[in-house]
């Protein structure tokens, strides 16, 4: 496995347009560590990897995927945990404190940063532009303007999904489906993220 590993390093190292040493660096590695990688006589260790995929914006998985000989999407720009709608509602703070590795993720064709994170759309507020069981992917480090889709924690920890909307002073949450009634924001709401990606696929 460690030569069909360095196999892949090497060819997601060349589409990036990188060189060895241009690697190593990034990697905070010796040059020739770089040639060992991609001739299979030795294997990065965990960090490494997490650091590898990071670097060529995907996820271990995918990094191993490609090992194994099978195909990813030429679209796929990274990969994000799914988390649940109470990690929503304080997702910066809790992902500093993830373990590598933990829980499921997702691919996306969304450039993720640090935080960006996916959530299952439960319920039918937004229905029918994102239907239930739907993955919106999340960037919490960007700020709301109006008309954004946004995540918001009012009411307790857990998160909820709307449309934001301002009319002069006052904001308000919106729901796509007409059967619920549109919301006007609480004082003591906080943002979660903005809606940047929905897919149908896990």
């Amino acid at each position: 496995m460690r030569k069909e590993l360095g196999l892949a390093i090497k060819q997601l190292r060349e589409k990036k347009g990188l060189r060895q040493n241009e690697l190593a660096e990034a990697l905070g590695v010796d040059h020739g560590n770089i040639s060992r990688y991609e001739s299979g006589s030795y294997a990065p260790d965990i960090s490494k990897l997490e650091k590898l995929a990071e670097i060529f914006e995907i996820g271990v998985h995918e990094l191993f995927a490609l090992a194994e000989g099978l195909e990813i999407g030429p679209d796929v720009r990274g990969t994000v945990p799914l988390i649940s709608w109470v990690q929503a509602g304080d997702w910066s703070e809790a992902i500093d404190n993830l373990t590598p590795g933990e829980g499921e993720r997702i691919t996306t064709t969304y450039k993720p940063r640090k935080h960006t994170y996916g959530l299952r759309i439960k319920g039918d507020s937004m229905e029918p532009k994102f239907p239930m069981g739907c993955i919106v992917i999340v960037e919490p480090d960007e700020a709301p303007h109006n008309g954004s889709y946004v995540i918001v924690r009012q009411n307790g920890d857990e998160a909820t999904f709307k449309q934001y909307i301002e009319d002069g002073s006052t904001k308000y949450l919106k729901p796509l489906n007409d059967r619920y009634p549109i919301m006007e924001l609480r004082k003591d709401a906080v943002f979660c993220g903005v809606v940047k990606q929905m897919t149908m696929e896990v």
